[in-house]
């Protein structure tokens, strides 16, 4: 026969029993672990996308999706993309298309499991950061193409104007003939 005192023992147990049962499937609190991401090809320029690989783990699940959100107008908008992961290497890979224009560009990674919890890498606020030179312009082009053209025209002005100042100063053949006129019509006349 059961007493009072075994009856709350028992209980007792029997709750701490299900109590632990309950904390051993409990959701894991610890987010996922985002590394510092690198880029490919480290120096891009105005027609290459990069690729951003970045390693991410999680202790006590697995990850869900990692995403990576950029900007290129300091943060009036922004894309988000979701990268694709491998679980084997623990590595998540994204891509952001070229920026024909050239820019700057910021980033940042966001990172979630299946138990629920995520976690975010900004480069403590600072965001991860690459420059794309602007491509060479064809208004510099058309600019040197009149520049060029100018050149050449200025070039034959300067011609022409050598070969005048170069013509001998006498007078010229047509000049002599209509002296010569005048000398005929003037012995004809007397």
């Amino acid at each position: 026969m059961m007493t009072k005192r075994s009856l709350s023992v028992l209980l007792l147990t029997l709750a701490f029993a299900v109590g632990s049962i309950g904390l051993a499937h409990a959701p894991p609190s610890q987010p996922p672990v985002i590394g510092t991401p690198i880029i490919s090809p480290t120096s891009p320029t105005s027609s290459n996308p990069v690729t951003v690989s970045v390693n991410v783990t999680s202790a006590r699940s697995t990850i869900k999706n990692v995403t990576i959100t950029y900007t290129n107008d300091n943060w009036k908008s922004n894309t988000t993309i979701v990268a694709t992961y491998n679980a084997t290497t623990t590595t998540a890979t994204g891509q952001i298309p070229a920026l024909a224009s050239g820019g700057h560009v910021e980033y940042y990674i966001v990172a979630f499991d299946n138990a629920g919890n995520s976690n975010l890498n900004s480069n403590n606020g600072s965001y991860f950061t690459y420059d794309v030179p602007a491509p060479a312009s064809l208004i510099s082009v058309s600019t040197l193409t009149y520049i060029l053209v100018a050149a050449g025209i200025a070039a034959g002005i300067g011609l022409v104007a050598f070969k005048i100042l170069k013509a001998p100063q006498g007078k010229s053949r047509q000049s002599k003939s209509s002296s010569t006129q005048d000398q005929n019509w003037t012995r004809s006349s007397a």
